[in-house]
């Protein structure tokens, strides 16, 4: 997969210890926000925090394998998937994915049959909320790529006492771009106010 790391020439990724969050826009021909602002090229992060944008990619099985890898060797500590809603109105964070099916067959017989989002998703819409966005937590799986990759990361994680944040949230194709930014950087911030920095090596 491919990822776009922008790190400060003062530091080395070896040698920057703020915790990464990973950001991913699942559709390539309908990206909602690439998170750069100006003409730096560099992606917006909150004080202490990395971020970084994955690119999405049609193989949505390699790209779920390549995110829960970043996250279970804990290179990235956190994972925001964003993408696109079918349906007019509030910004929605997707609280459950239901395992993919392709002509009415399940594509695993050995997976779960639901799994739910790991990030605190009421924080989420409090803050967001906040930002003056309308925003609500949804049950609702979307029979498309944003929920079937949510599903192969979240069942694919190893299990561990400390789980790793990850949150999709979708917006109307109606939402303007500052409250999709808004509702980014809320989630973001969300997301990282209790990590730590990486250990010293």
């Amino acid at each position: 997969m491919a990822i776009s790391t922008h790190i400060s020439d003062e530091r080395s990724q070896d040698q920057d210890r703020r915790p990464l969050l990973l950001v991913c826009n699942w559709s390539a021909t309908d990206p909602v926000w690439d998170m750069v602002e100006d003409l730096s090229g560099v992606p917006w992060q909150p004080e202490g925090i990395r971020t970084e944008l994955v690119e999405p990619s049609t193989d949505i099985s390699a790209q779920a394998q390549y995110l829960a890898d970043q996250l279970d060797q804990q290179g990235a500590r956190a994972l925001l998937l964003i993408g696109r809603t079918r349906h007019e109105g509030p910004a929605r964070v997707q609280l459950r994915a239901e395992i993919p099916q392709e002509n009415g067959q399940r594509l695993s017989h050995d997976g779960p049959g639901v799994v739910r989002s790991t990030a605190p998703a009421g924080q989420i819409i409090e803050a967001a909320t906040k930002a003056r966005v309308s925003i609500i937590a949804s049950s609702e799986n979307e029979a498309d790529d944003g929920s079937r990759l949510l599903y192969e990361i979240l069942s694919r994680l190893d299990e561990r006492l400390e789980t790793p944040a990850v949150a999709l949230i979708r917006f109307p194709h109606s939402m303007p771009e500052t409250a999709i930014a808004h509702t980014v950087k809320s989630a973001i911030i969300v997301m990282t106010q209790h990590l730590s920095n990486a250990p010293r090596y």
